[in-house]
């Protein structure tokens, strides 16, 4: 491990007073840097404990600039903080840059912070119309579906904002908080990737993804997985998107591994292949933010693990052939039609909501056992392979009992409603991941759930 990624380790449980590691700048090159509330005696103490004994001089600096993210502007831009002290570290070849700054809060204060308000704000519903809690550096960014949107910038209602501040700042004192929009609750419609007559193979919808990065992490690999919507970004028919889940796509499209390129390809009988291109189309993540996990730097924190892929050609869909606005029911005899979305926090623990398997070629029964689950990826090579580990922060973890198979990642998930409670169905988010436990060569689990991705995020809408 770097000698960042030991520091931040410690900070991130609080042992340190520091932040995560920064992008900084001294006006004539950028570098990494760390921020921090104490001086470094308390840091090389801590190192000694771990055997990390680093050489320490000076860094002689009155200010240094720290590239900060707007969340209300949804833009980055440069943050000029006065240093109190500096010290550059070095260490098996390695060189860190520490400087003593007037920070309101350390990346542990801030974890405990985002972890309390996660539960106050998406369990207990102390605050309506919160859909995102987020740490960055010393500041809480919480997005709130109050307000308005123009020409798709939104802005918070004033009211909205000073009661979130006032919220916080009772509860946690003088820290920086920026309150940002995101859209309420809007209607989507779901992708044909479950009949079977547009299959290759029996219980198999041909999707694959190719995704290659060209940015600070560089990757790329092919994957099959199963697509989850299709619908209109903000309401206009020349822009179809479908949307599906965000690591099929290896989480391309972030600061770390933009430039990128992400190909989808698919079957139909009016087409064979049919490709979507992010270059000649467009490509959305779901919201997420950088930071640290135990002692894995760097850390890509999923708020939803879902993304959409669009194309600028309003007769996409039709000339496809792809055939939507229902889901089968999971006795197969009727399709259901969509009748608009529902939010993450539209459903209770305890609610049952169905996903529409597309590899496995089932409809199978869930019940919300949490609103606010995380979830590591484990996967060492994974890790190798990007140079970053994913969390899957505050998702949506479903009880089943069908363990979720390769491939399923991106299914629609959805409520059926009505007067006889399956009239028509609501969408509602798509599969993301799987926890199971089972006898090897058979099919007994003792433990099967389903990880969701709630996908009301963006504005799209039904035509």
């Amino acid at each position: 491990m770097t000698l960042y990624g030991k520091i931040a380790a410690f900070s991130h449980y609080d042992v340190l007073k520091t932040t995560e590691p920064l992008t900084c700048s001294d006006g004539v090159k950028n570098f990494t840097c760390l921020l921090s509330k104490t001086n470094i005696m308390l840091i090389l103490r801590e190192l000694k404990k771990i055997d990390v004994r680093p050489e320490v001089s000076p860094a002689a600096r009155r200010w240094v600039l720290v590239l900060d993210f707007n969340f209300t502007d949804g833009s980055w831009r440069w943050r000029n903080v006065t240093i109190v002290r500096g010290w550059e570290l070095k260490w098996n070849n390695e060189t860190a840059y520490v400087f003593q700054a007037q920070i309101k809060k350390s990346l542990g204060e801030m974890v405990k912070i985002n972890t309390e308000l996660s539960e106050a704000f998406f369990v207990r519903r102390e605050l309506k119309n919160t859909t995102t809690v987020a740490i960055y550096a010393d500041k809480i960014a919480i997005a709130t579906t109050n307000g308005t949107a123009t020409n798709d910038k939104g802005k918070p209602d004033h009211k909205a904002t000073e009661k979130i501040k006032n919220y916080i700042r009772k509860k946690y004192g003088d820290i920086t908080v920026e309150v940002y929009y995101t859209p309420g609750p809007t209607p989507l419609i779901e992708m044909a990737g479950d009949y079977p007559e547009y299959k290759m193979m029996a219980g198999d919808y041909p999707v694959e993804v190719y995704y290659k990065s060209n940015g600070r992490s560089k990757y790329e690999k092919k994957v099959l997985y199963t697509l989850g919507y299709l619908g209109y970004l903000n309401g206009d028919p020349n822009l179809p998107v479908i949307i599906t889940a965000w690591h099929c796509f290896g989480f391309v499209g972030t600061s770390r591994t933009s430039p990128f390129v992400a190909n989808l390809t698919f079957y139909t009988p009016k087409c064979a292949p049919c490709r979507i291109s992010s270059l000649n189309g467009f490509f959305r993540p779901g919201p997420h933010v950088w930071g640290v996990w135990q002692s894995w730097p760097p850390t890509l924190y999923v708020l939803s693990d879902s993304a959409f892929i669009g194309v600028r050609d309003p007769n996409f869909f039709s000339n496809a052939g792809l055939e939507y606005g229902k889901v089968r029911r999971a006795d197969g005899l009727r399709d259901l039609p969509i009748i608009g979305s529902l939010r993450k926090h539209d459903v209770e623990e305890g609610d049952t909501l169905w996903m529409r398997l597309g590899r496995s070629d089932k409809t199978v029964r869930g019940t919300v056992n949490s609103l606010c689950y995380s979830w590591v990826n484990p996967n060492i090579l994974d890790f190798l392979e990007k140079g970053f580990v994913s969390v899957a922060f505050c998702h949506v973890l479903l009880d089943t009992t069908t363990l979720i198979q390769p491939g399923d990642s991106g299914s629609p998930v959805y409520a059926l409603e009505g007067r006889r409670g399956a009239d028509f169905v609501r969408a509602y988010g798509v599969v993301s991941a799987r926890e199971g436990w089972c006898i090897p060569g058979t099919d007994y689990c003792f433990i099967t759930r389903a990880i969701v991705a709630p996908i009301d995020w963006r504005n799209v809408k039904v035509s």
